[in-house]
C-alpha cells in the first residue's frame, strides 16, 4: 500500500522534538525574569494575564521550575524563622541568667537588620530564600555582640559596687557604663572590619553560584554596620535605663528597711 494512503507527507516547520507526558503532547515554554524580578512575581503577574486567554479543549498550563521550588521553600521557612528566633533567645537567657538585658538584646536585634534591608534594596535583590539566609545569619552575629557588651557593661558595674560598695551612686554607675562600653569598642571594630574583608569580596564576583553567595552575603554586610551602631551606641543607653531604675529600686528598698528598723527601736 502507498504511504500516501495512511497519511499526507509533506515538509514544514515545526518542532523537531515530540514530547509527551501522562499521554499527551506537551510544549515547555522556559522564561528568565528580568533583574529585579522574582519568579514568583513574574507568575503571578502572568497567571493574571492567562486567567483572561480562553484556550479550546484540552489545552491547560502548568508552572513547574522555581517558581515551584520557592514555594515549597516558603513554607519551610514558615516553620524555621519562628525556630530560629526561639533559639536565639534562649541562648541569650542562658548567656546573661537576667530577663530585662535578655529583652533588650532580643527587641533590639531588628535594629541590626535595618541595614541589611537599606543594602539590598541599595542592589535591587528581590526577597528570595538565600537573602532570608542572610538575615537568619545576620541576627546570630549580632546577637553575639550585643551579648558580649551586655557582659562587658554588667562586668564594669559589679567591679564599681565592690569598689564604692554603699556610696555606689549614679556618677559611679555613669562611669562604670562609659568604660564597659568603650573596652568593647576595639573588639566589636574588629569584628566589622574582619566581617566586611571576608564578605565584600563576593559582591565582585560573577562565576558559577555568586548570585546565591552575593544574596546571602549582602545582608551581612550591610547589617553588620548596623549592628556595629546597636552594639555601640543603643545597647549601653538602654542598658544604662534599666541599670538606673534598678538602683533607684535599690536604694528605695534600704531606705524602706532602715525606717522599719528605725521604729522598732
Amino acid at each position: 500500500m502507498p504511504l500516501s494512503t495512511f497519511a499526507s507527507v509533506g515538509y514544514r516547520q515545526s518542532a523537531s522534538v515530540i514530547k509527551s507526558e501522562m499521554a499527551t503532547p506537551v510544549t515547555f515554554v522556559y522564561i528568565t525574569p528580568k533583574e529585579g524580578v522574582t519568579a514568583t512575581a513574574y507568575k503571578e503577574g502572568a497567571k493574571a494575564l492567562i486567567d483572561e486567554i480562553n484556550f479550546e479543549p484540552g489545552y491547560y498550563v502548568e508552572w513547574a521550575g522555581q517558581s515551584e521550588y520557592l514555594a515549597s521553600a516558603m513554607e519551610k521557612i514558615k516553620w524555621i524563622i519562628p525556630a530560629v528566633l526561639l533559639s536565639i533567645l534562649v541562648l541569650i537567657y542562658f548567656a546573661l541568667k537576667q530577663m530585662v538585658p535578655t529583652l533588650i538584646v532580643f527587641c533590639t536585634l531588628p535594629f541590626a537588620l535595618l541595614g541589611g534591608l537599606i543594602y539590598i534594596d541599595m542592589l535591587n535583590f528581590a526577597m528570595s530564600i538565600a537573602v532570608i539566609v542572610g538575615f537568619l545569619a545576620l541576627l546570630g552575629v549580632a546577637a553575639e555582640t550585643a551579648i558580649i557588651m551586655i557582659v562587658y557593661l554588667q562586668e564594669s558595674i559589679d567591679e564599681a559596687k565592690q569598689k564604692h560598695l554603699d556610696k555606689f551612686n549614679l556618677e559611679h554607675l555613669n562611669a562604670a557604663i562609659y568604660e564597659g562600653a568603650v573596652q568593647r569598642v576595639r573588639p566589636k571594630l574588629m569584628t566589622v572590619f574582619a566581617i566586611l574583608a571576608g564578605l565584600a569580596p563576593i559582591m565582585y564576583t560573577h562565576g558559577v553560584g555568586s548570585e546565591v553567595m552575593q544574596r546571602i552575603a549582602a545582608p551581612m554586610l550591610g547589617g553588620v554596620i548596623s549592628s556595629a551602631v546597636l552594639s555601640l551606641v543603643i545597647i549601653p543607653i538602654l542598658f544604662e535605663i534599666y541599670s538606673k531604675r534598678e538602683l533607684a529600686e535599690t536604694k528605695k528598698d534600704k531606705n524602706t528597711q532602715s525606717k522599719d528598723t528605725s521604729h522598732k527601736k
